[in-house]
C-alpha cells in the first residue's frame, strides 16, 4: 500500500493559517510487510526516528492502538522541507496509516479535523486533503474548509543557500487597524480570484500586514518583487516566516520571469513548481 500526500504552499500574505495550494511534489509512505517492531526508513535525517517513536507511527497508533507493526518507507520529492508543509503531510500520512491499518473508515471531514487540530492550523492540511486551492479556518477546535476556484498559477521558489530561518514566533496580538486591513485584503483577494482579476489578485497577495515582522527589511523579497514588477507580475510572497519566497504567476510569463531573475544576485537558487489537482491518495 502506498499513501501519497502532496506538499502545499500556504501561510503567506493575507492567507496566513487559511489559504493553501497543493503542489505536484510531495511525500509517499510505502507500507511494507508486517514486522515484529516498526521499522521506518525516511530521508529526513535526524528530524524523525526510525522505530515506533516515529512521528507518523505515533499518530497512527494514537488513532488505532492495536494495529500491527509494519516496515514503512517514506520518500519525498520536495525541493526543500522549509515552508512546503512536509510536517503537515506526515500528519495526514499518519492519520491515513491508522485509518487503513485499523480499518477505521474515517471520512474526509474527520481526517481534516484531526489533522488541523494536530497541526494547530488548517491551511496546509486542507489543501493537501482536498487536492485543490483551499481556504480554511480553525476556531476552538472546529474546522471550516472549502475549495475555491482561482487563476491557474505556476510557482517560482527562491531557496536561499542558508535555508534555516530564525523563528521569531507569531505575535499574540496585532493592531486593530492592521487586523481590519488584513481581513479586508483577504476578502478582496477571494473576490479578485473569483472574477479572474489576475493582476489585482497578485497585488493583494503582496499585502504583508500579517507578516510585517518577517518581511520588514527582507532584501531578497524586495529584490524579487522589483524584478517581477518590471514585468507587471504581482504575487511575490514570503512563505511562512521565511526564508522561502514564492512568486505565483501565469505559466505564460514564467520564461520571461526566469530571464529577469538571471540578473538578480541572491545567495540561493530559483526553482519552478507546479500546482496540482491531486490530494491525499491511497493505492497499491
Amino acid at each position: 500500500m502506498r499513501i501519497y500526500i502532496p506538499a502545499t504552499l500556504a501561510n503567506f500574505g493575507p492567507g496566513v493559517q487559511s489559504i493553501g495550494f497543493p503542489l505536484n511534489v510531495g511525500v509517499t509512505i510505502e507500507v511494507g510487510e508486517e514486522t515484529e517492531q516498526w521499522r521506518v526508513q525516511h530521508p529526513f535525517a535526524d528530524r524523525l526516528t526510525h522505530d515506533e517513536t516515529n512521528y507518523v507511527v505515533q499518530i497512527a497508533m494514537n488513532l488505532a492502538p492495536n494495529i500491527k507493526p509494519h516496515a514503512l518507507t517514506i520518500t519525498s520529492t520536495l525541493p526543500t522541507t522549509k515552508g512546503l508543509g512536509w510536517q503537515d503531510a506526515l500528519i495526514l500520512g499518519g492519520i491515513e496509516l491508522g485509518n487503513q491499518l485499523g480499518q477505521l473508515a474515517l471520512d474526509d471531514f474527520t481526517k481534516l479535523t484531526l489533522a488541523a487540530r494536530t497541526a494547530k492550523q488548517p491551511a496546509h492540511v486542507a489543501a493537501a486533503l482536498l487536492g485543490q486551492p483551499a481556504v480554511s479556518y480553525l476556531q476552538a477546535g472546529d474546522v471550516y474548509a472549502s475549495g475555491f476556484v482561482c487563476s491557474t498559477y505556476a510557482g517560482m521558489l527562491y531557496i536561499p543557500d542558508e535555508i534555516e530561518a530564525i523563528s521569531f514566533g507569531n505575535p499574540e496580538t496585532i493592531d486593530y487597524d492592521q487586523g481590519v486591513a488584513a481581513a479586508a485584503g483577504g476578502n478582496m483577494l477571494m473576490a479578485a480570484w473569483q472574477n479572474q482579476q489576475v493582476e489585482l489578485a497578485g497585488q493583494l497577495l503582496e499585502n504583508d500586514r500579517l507578516q510585517q515582522m518577517f518581511t520588514k527589511d527582507n532584501h531578497a523579497l524586495q529584490a524579487i518583487r522589483q524584478a517581477a514588477h518590471a514585468l507587471d507580475i504581482y504575487g511575490t510572497v514570503l512563505v511562512e516566516q521565511g526564508p522561502i519566497i514564492a512568486t505565483l504567476l501565469p505559466q505564460a510569463q514564467v520564461q520571461d520571469f526566469k530571464d529577469v531573475l538571471a540578473y538578480v544576485e541572491l545567495p540561493g537558487h530559483f526553482e519552478e513548481i507546479e500546482m496540482t489537482d491531486t490530494g491525499l491518495s491511497v493505492g497499491e
